[in-house]
């Protein structure tokens, strides 16, 4: 997820503590389910996991989603943090808030403020199943209290300075072009006859109406991902059900570039949902740097993003005839598009978007004696 992969490329400049959501003994115990009983020790837990990262994992109350709970479990996740960082020794430069849900930024003296707005958290609220009040409050507090706010998305930028006549920083999510160039993608013998490729979670985000009419035009469709566990409508099985589709399920962050390799266009088929809107597909990038053309609906950070080789189609029919024509390319062609889509993604990989954030940042404080 973005977040981690800030994290990595932020320590380039400065040492991370990265803070995972909360987790509660009982959500735990669930997780670790048959895994050894040191998995399952009750509190926080902290961990270094590059030379300048170290991760925090910490407890919170059941019922994370609840508003009570979700107030007193900020105050003890900023407790835990505080803890985290005299262990390692370190006095904060700055916090960089990015969980709605319970935030710690303004509840313990953690350095300049910096609100990380990554999407329409509000709109977030139903698929992710939390009352959309506790993000709207939370949200208005962390615009407030922020010293610096940074968007990650141009729609988001522009309603928050509308709302508050703050300046909003625009950093847009970055992606790992080193990772997903990794493997160059298969070219199929004939023109029109490759693969288009879906990656991410599946939920409520998506336009099933696209997908299906996709592969009724005849396209090979490969479908990677999770399902969130609340989404199920109407169609859904009879789309995994095509001929034409195949569903892996989710796969490891690591492997993704081997099954991209074996596509020829990447789709982002969103809705115009109000999160969607707001939201910055991450994947649209990481198709650009595994070497794929894009197709995609009309959204604002698609519009922000005006890479060449990124389609933008809204009908059913206009999706299809899109994705029929980034396939129906030849060798030489698909070679000056891989080329192209990858120096596009060259200018957005998650260095430079982290050096803009440390820009941001005051410079880190030495170590606690």
């Amino acid at each position: 997820m973005a977040d981690a992969q800030l994290a990595a490329a932020l320590s380039a400049h400065v040492p991370v503590l990265y803070v995972d959501p909360p987790q509660s003994v009982s959500s735990r115990l669930r997780s670790a389910g048959s895994r050894s009983a040191g998995s399952r020790t009750a509190g926080p837990r902290l961990a270094l996991v590059a030379p300048r990262v170290a991760r925090l994992t910490p407890e919170g109350l059941p019922g994370l989603s609840r508003a009570r709970v979700a107030t007193v479990n900020s105050r003890l996740i900023a407790r835990q943090v505080a803890a985290a960082l005299r262990r390692l020794g370190r006095r904060p430069a700055a916090v960089i808030e990015a969980n709605l849900l319970s935030p710690v930024l303004g509840l313990a003296d953690l350095g300049r403020r910096v609100y990380w707005a990554q999407d329409d958290f509000v709109a977030m609220a139903p698929l992710v199943g939390v009352d959309p009040r506790i993000f709207h409050a939370n949200h208005e507090r962390l615009t407030r209290d922020a010293s610096v706010i940074v968007a990650a998305n141009p729609l988001v930028a522009g309603s928050i300075t509308a709302a508050t006549g703050r300046a909003v920083e625009l950093i847009p999510f970055g992606c790992d072009v080193t990772h997903f160039s990794t493997c160059a993608p298969a070219r199929p013998a004939e023109p029109g006859t490759g693969t288009a490729v879906l990656m991410g979670t599946l939920n409520d985000r998506l336009d099933l109406g696209l997908l299906h009419t996709v592969a009724e035009a005849g396209v090979r469709l490969l479908v990677i991902g999770p399902r969130s566990p609340r989404y199920d409508p109407p169609g859904f099985a009879g789309l995994l059900a095509h001929p034409h589709v195949t569903w892996l399920g989710e796969r490891p962050f690591a492997e993704l570039p081997r099954h991209l390799a074996g596509a020829g266009v990447g789709l982002v088929p969103y809705t115009h949902s109000a999160f969607n809107e707001a939201s910055f597909p991450l994947k649209t990038l990481e198709y650009l740097a595994a070497g794929l053309p894009v197709v995609a609906t009309d959204l604002p950070a698609i519009r922000w993003l005006a890479a060449p080789d990124v389609r933008v189609a809204d009908s059913a029919g206009s999706f299809a005839t899109a994705v029929r024509d980034a396939l129906d390319v030849s060798p030489a062609q698909a070679d000056a598009i891989r080329h192209r889509a990858r120096a596009t993604a060259q200018g957005h990989t998650w260095a430079a978007r982290a050096a803009r954030f440390a820009a941001l940042l005051p410079q880190p404080v030495a170590r606690a004696s």
